[in-house]
């Protein structure tokens, strides 16, 4: 093994984390908390809950009214599209959890990445509610103005767009790569991940910093990007490549060689 790959020691909860099979406990507590996270977001946004959340926290509400004028779901057009963002989020989770995920995803480790989720959703929601921090535009009383009236809300709402969709493509494509036969023993180095070893931690600081633009402007989502891209860089990555290196072994080391990118294709 080269140098770098057995200088970390795994923890037993990261082991347990790459057991392969079916955890039907663990996929069920994930949905449903997942689920439960949208009806949240959406109370906070219609009922005034995270209005008087933000106040409580000392902070100034936004002058222009959350569900006027109204959508079809009784939210503004930029309410609307903050609410939307969970949606897709929560869709593309639930999608992999039930229909691409071959670890076991124990009720312990999936309650914390469903919780990890809905907090993140959950600042994001009350940012996008707080006068300093809200990306709403003055004056967005339609979707077209919504989409004219602030370049920064479009950027966002692009890039959330670019890293949900990379996210879920990567990983499909490498489970269509897993299942065919002549694939055994391998890792997959086609299609996007042929770009970046991690596309999939990749594309999800992308949707991230994405959803965070839209709520509370480029700050909150430079900010969301760097966290985000520090963690994968400095304490996902080596987890997964140091257990990656010990049961592939030279073929690791090919992969290493054939991508030489981590996290973004060309940048890392």
């Amino acid at each position: 093994m080269e140098r770098g790959d057995t200088q970390q020691e795994l923890p037993s909860w990261y082991q347990d984390t790459r057991k392969k099979g079916i955890s039907v406990a663990g996929n069920a507590l994930f949905t449903i908390l997942r689920l439960a996270d949208l009806p949240l977001q959406y109370y906070l946004l219609s009922s005034g809950l995270g209005l008087r959340a933000v106040r409580k926290l000392g902070g100034t509400t936004i002058s222009s009214p959350v569900t006027s004028p109204a959508t079809a779901i009784g939210l503004s057009p930029y309410h609307t599209l903050v609410f939307g963002l969970a949606v897709g989020s929560a869709t593309k989770q639930i999608y992999w959890c039930l229909g691409v995920a071959d670890n076991k995803f124990d009720p312990g480790f999936s309650t914390m990445v469903a919780v990890y989720n809905t907090v993140l959703n959950t600042l994001n929601t009350l940012l996008s509610l707080w006068a300093i921090s809200s990306n709403r535009p003055a004056f967005a009383d339609t979707w077209g103005e919504l989409f004219t009236s602030n370049s920064t809300v479009v950027f966002g709402a692009a890039l959330y767009g670019l890293g949900l969709w990379t996210e879920w493509w990567c990983e499909v494509q490498r489970k269509r790569f897993k299942q065919n036969p002549a694939n055994k023993g391998k890792l997959c180095t086609e299609g996007l991940f042929g770009l970046a070893r991690n596309i999939n931690y990749g594309g999800y600081t992308l949707w991230r910093a994405g959803y965070s633009i839209v709520c509370a402007g480029l700050p909150w989502g430079v900010g969301m990007f760097a966290f985000l891209a520090g963690d994968f860089a400095g304490r996902a990555i080596p987890y997964l490549e140091t257990y990656l290196a010990k049961k592939y072994g030279e073929h690791w080391r090919q992969v290493k060689k054939e991508v030489p990118y981590k996290l973004f294709p060309y940048v890392y």
